[in-house]
Order: structure tokens, then sequence, then C-alpha cells
């Protein structure tokens, strides 16, 4: 709880101008405001689940944390338009997320134990995926731009 109360009343001492960074074309600039918003939002669901998972499992909490302050940071590749290659780490990363919680389920579905889903955990599944597709569109127009 503490780690969310942190969050909440953090105080962000500089603004990003926001539209200086985004492209001059009109819809690459909302499929990147898409993309941020995208991993912004799947980011801070992994922070909130870290308290709750640190006292059910250190190491899972430790895993949530570190992963929602990965996907944290990545609008800054997004937002300053750095190279290619932080799309693709940011999509790879994003994937292997993607894919290690598929990965726990599937072991479930095939030993008849079915999935449990929460709308938490539909969320940040969705956030992902739509990151990924937004990443790899957002890649396409910057080979024909």
């Amino acid at each position: 709880m503490l780690l969310i109360g942190l969050i909440s009343n953090w105080k962000i001492p500089f603004t990003i101008n926001l539209m200086s960074y985004l492209s001059k074309n009109k819809v690459t600039s909302a499929l990147m405001i898409a993309a941020i918003i995208s991993t912004l939002v799947g980011g801070i669901l992994h922070i909130m689940m870290a308290p709750r998972s640190l006292e059910r499992e250190f190491l899972e909490g430790v895993f949530f944390l570190i992963s929602g302050i990965l996907q944290v940071f990545w609008i800054l590749p997004i937002i300053k338009n750095w190279n290619r290659v932080w799309y693709y780490v940011g999509i790879g990363g994003t994937a292997i997320l993607f894919a290690l919680w598929l990965g726990e389920r599937i072991p479930r579905l095939i030993d008849g134990g079915g999935i449990r889903l929460s709308s938490n955990t539909l969320a940040i599944e969705g956030f992902q995926i739509a990151f990924i597709v937004l990443c790899i569109i957002l890649l396409k127009r910057k080979s024909t731009e």
C-alpha cells in the first residue's frame, strides 16, 4: 500500500511538451499517443499488482514491480521517437510478458482446471497486445515516411 500511496502522491517536477515530439502526420501522432497510453496503463496496473503479490510471494511481487516500471519507462522511446531498436525491444519485452502469462495458464487449461481471469488481468493483457500491435504499425509507418 505504501508504494501505491507514493505513486498517487508523486508530483511530476517537469512537464513534457508532447506536441513537440509528435509526428506531423496526424494518424502517426494518434498511433503514438495510443501506444503511450497502452504501455502506461499496462505498467501502472502491473505496479498496482505488486504490493499484494509481495505479501503472497516476494519474487512475484518484484517481477510485477519491475515489469510495471519498465512498461512505464517505455513511454520515453515512443514520445521522443528514439531509434527503431527501442521499438523492437519494447515489442519483444511486452511479448515476453504476454507469453509468460499465457504459458502459466495453458497447463491449467490442458489439465481441465480452467482459467481464472480477472478484469485486471484482461485489461493488462489487452493493453499489452494493443501496445505490440500499435508499435508494429508505427514501425511500418516509419519505414514509409
